[in-house]
């Protein structure tokens, strides 16, 4: 599978030149910022600082599965290391969340 199969809507046609500005980019870009930013104050109400932080931690290394999955970079053993073992403190986590619940 190709990168363009991966995320069809990221690749502009192959006939056509984008007609983005830096500004309008820029703004978009701000737009996003805000909306994240807001997302995040919102689920802090709703979570505690610790699962905000294991969320914000998986989040992280689902964003770099999915860039080694687009761009095709080469994975390090080490970074394999490092993504399975957010994934099981995440694992280990909701477990012994539950357990001590109740």
């Amino acid at each position: 599978m190709d990168r363009t199969e991966l995320v069809p809507m990221l690749m502009p046609p192959p006939s056509s030149s984008s007609s983005w500005s830096t500004g309008q980019l820029l703004l978009l870009d701000a737009i996003f910022y805000h909306l994240q930013s807001v997302s995040a104050y919102c689920t802090m109400g709703c979570m505690s600082p610790v699962s905000q932080s294991v969320a914000n931690t998986l989040k992280r290394a689902l964003l770099v599965w999915a860039s080694i999955l687009y761009f095709g970079n080469p994975v390090t053993s080490s970074g394999v290391l490092g993504m399975v073992l957010v994934v099981l403190g995440v694992f280990l986590y909701n477990h012994m969340r539950r357990l001590y619940q109740s």
